[in-house]
């Protein structure tokens, strides 16, 4: 395998499955963590033809693809909940047999160990209250699951604010992304779901409130603070960048603080995702590689923390998020960001002309200057974390922290939450009733967004254990169950969850059935896995939907072509 290259049959082959999948005539996969996996597989697969073409296509390289796409399937069987694998597993193994040899049959992929399939969720699951957030596309809810008894923050997006602005695929790409993430410090997603007016992302509730509203109330934060800070959130974006995501808005009001004082990144609304890197591969990236992974020439995220090569549209990558990191440690240790102005005009400007300047008040110490210094480079390739995450974790302002165990470090500031639906972190409005959106408004079936719903990992477990409660199958009955006992139990199962659920959100499971009010002679099937041929039936139903869905996004598409097409010629006449 050393000597061996692509060949011009090879490289037709990958052409063709980059050609047959393309984002605007393949349907993804309804389920989240596959949707992801699907975008990992062929990402590798573009990434690798422009290797080719560019002349950087190498031996090493070669040699460990097959064994990215091994492990990017590998995890999504992990976390695999509903349907089947077939389709990706039919992808990988086409990718397989192109460049890899060895790669002659689907048992070389590996059996599927899923969990119980569960039923698909349902906004019916969910009472909402609390208004706690609220952004361009929709807002965050507090939201109780009515059977497993817990609080979780439900975000609604509009999908008429998506379809006007022709955004429908980064709602998709922030399923997938959270759907599949499982790091401490990234926020994890329970389910999604569709209704008749909005998209909805059930995810874990953060009661500390986040980082933007712990520095307006307290001011800057102390050295000790903003240093476990900063890691957590590096540890994060280095987990993020090894599978491709790069987050491009990160900043305090994005990095949610748990009950316990640690935090977690959310929002991927803006996010891009590129090639998966894992950490162990043995070749190189380019530095020009990294840094220009992208030329779509976009500009988004929050003007602050926008990086200057975004600014002036040369093409960006990972280190725009590197970027971002060392403007929001300026911003934990002094308060406010280095480059500012009156208008986007002049905030851009300095961010691409400006210099630093340390005559602020507090002073931060001499190496976290350095650091921030180094992060703020304007030239990407020599920016610090471009070459990898290392040069940040060995920077003298981080030594002493341990990056395998921070979840074990206390922080200096805890947030004194009353209660798992304490809201006084977070936005609380008192007129709620104002604020809350009624699903039977704005209903129209042209926004059909049935393959949206998935649920994750933590969800199957979770309903699993209420499950074998419900249906007696643990050795005592739900009456007998003790605090000490449900707590026992609760401990053998921890390491079974993913890394992402905090302790107190395992804790927080019922001790008793949550479903006991229930009468014991209702029918209790829904509960149970579907049959087979109730599963063929209800496959047969979501295969025509998902051909509907895919004829009106041809079609829409196809019109705002045309729209964009008659305003250009109309431009040239006049």
């Amino acid at each position: 395998m050393a000597d061996y290259l692509l060949d011009k049959f090879q490289v037709d082959a990958l052409w063709g499955i980059v050609i047959n999948n393309r984002p605007d005539t393949a349907l993804l996969p309804p389920d989240g963590v596959l949707s992801f996996t699907h975008r990992l597989v062929m990402g590798l697969v573009r990434d690798c033809l422009t290797k080719y073409y560019h002349g950087h296509l190498t031996s090493e390289y070669l040699r460990d693809l097959p064994q990215n796409i091994r492990t990017s399937l590998q995890q999504a069987e992990a976390r695999f909940q509903n349907g089947d694998l077939s389709s990706i597993k039919e992808l990988a193994q086409k990718v397989l047999s192109i460049v890899d040899r060895r790669a002659r049959s689907p048992e070389r992929l590996g059996a599927i160990e899923s969990l119980i399939p569960a039923r698909m969720p349902h906004i019916s699951d969910f009472e909402t209250s609390k208004l706690i957030g609220a952004g361009t596309f929709g807002s965050v809810y507090l939201a109780r699951h009515k059977d497993l008894h817990q609080t979780f923050a439900m975000k609604k997006i509009a999908k008429r604010k998506l379809e006007a602005l022709e955004v429908e695929e980064g709602a998709y790409l922030e399923r997938d992304i959270l759907t599949f993430s499982d790091c401490p410090f990234v926020a994890s997603m329970l389910c999604c779901f569709p209704t008749k007016s909005h998209l909805c992302m059930v995810m874990e509730y953060a009661e500390g409130g986040d980082c933007y509203t712990l520095l307006d109330t307290r001011g800057p934060l102390s050295v000790p603070l903003a240093r476990l800070y900063f890691a957590e959130a590096v540890v994060a974006v280095e987990y993020l960048h090894s599978y491709g995501v790069v987050h491009r808005d990160l900043k305090p009001g994005n990095l949610l603080i748990t009950s316990t004082g640690h935090i977690k990144v959310t929002d991927f609304g803006d996010s891009k995702l590129g090639v998966m890197i894992p950490k162990n591969n043995i070749y190189k990236q380019l530095p020009e590689e990294i840094s220009r992974e992208f030329r779509d020439h976009e500009v988004c995220g929050t003007p602050y923390y926008i990086a200057p090569e975004v600014i002036l549209k040369k093409g960006y990558g990972r280190p725009v998020d590197w970027w971002a990191m060392g403007i929001i440690l300026h911003k934990f240790l002094v308060g406010s960001v280095p480059f500012y102005g009156n208008s986007l005009t002049e905030i851009e400007n300095n961010i691409v002309c400006g210099h630093l300047h340390w005559d602020c008040e507090p002073i931060p110490p001499f190496d976290a200057q350095c650091l921030i210094t180094e992060l703020l480079r304007k030239n990407p390739e020599q920016r610090l974390g471009t070459a990898g995450t290392f040069e940040i974790k060995g920077h003298p302002f981080l030594t002493g922290l341990d990056f395998d165990n921070l979840l074990s470090q206390k922080p200096e500031y805890v947030p004194q939450v009353a209660s798992n639906v304490d809201t006084s972190f977070s936005i609380n409005h008192s007129d709620i009733n104002k604020h809350l959106v009624s699903e039977d408004e704005d209903d129209n079936e042209s926004f059909d967004y049935q393959n949206f719903s998935s649920s994750s990992e933590w969800l199957s477990k979770l309903c699993t254990t209420a499950t074998r409660r419900m249906n007696n199958e643990d050795p005592k009955s739900p009456a007998e169950f003790t605090q000490a006992s449900c707590t026992n139990i609760l401990e053998m199962q921890k390491e079974s969850f993913p890394a992402s659920i905090r302790d107190d959100a395992i804790s927080s499971l019922p001790c008793s059935s949550p479903l006991s009010d229930i009468p014991a002679h209702e029918d209790r099937k829904s509960s149970m896995p579907l049959s087979r041929v109730q599963q063929n039936s209800e496959n047969k139903e979501k295969e025509k939907k998902r051909q509907g869905s895919l004829l009106r996004r041809i079609l829409s598409s196809c019109r705002r072509r045309l729209s964009r097409a008659a305003r250009a010629i109309a431009c040239c006449y006049y």
